[in-house]
């Protein structure tokens, strides 16, 4: 009866030293990390590389700010880790909090 008692114990602590909270891959993104002329910063915002997708995105992002493209979708197409929802996440951030953001793969659709 004694080791029951002690076997349930340790599965309590397994348990409770094992539990992980679950944070998104990509919940430091704040932004496209560009200045006020749209160029990318090194480092900003939780955006590193990618300088050029990010500099389109920005483009995106005043146009849609401007009126000009709203209601209309973006197709970010890429190989795999290359930094598209990073690149999406930003822009929706960058509109702020009214733009929801839902990332799905291709195969979804």
């Amino acid at each position: 009866k004694m080791a029951a008692s002690a076997a349930v114990a340790k599965v309590a602590e397994v348990r409770e030293i094992t539990r992980i909270e679950r944070i998104g891959a990509h919940s430091h993104i704040r932004g496209l990390g560009l200045d006020d002329t749209l160029d990318p910063r090194p480092v900003s915002q939780g955006m590193v590389g990618q300088v050029a997708a990010r500099r389109a995105a920005g483009v995106v992002v005043e146009m849609v700010k401007e009126g000009k493209i709203a209601g209309r979708a973006v197709l970010i197409a890429g190989t795999p880790g290359t930094g598209k929802t990073a690149i999406a996440m930003g822009m929706a951030q960058a509109l702020g909090s009214d733009t929801p953001f839902t990332a799905m793969a291709g195969s979804e659709l």
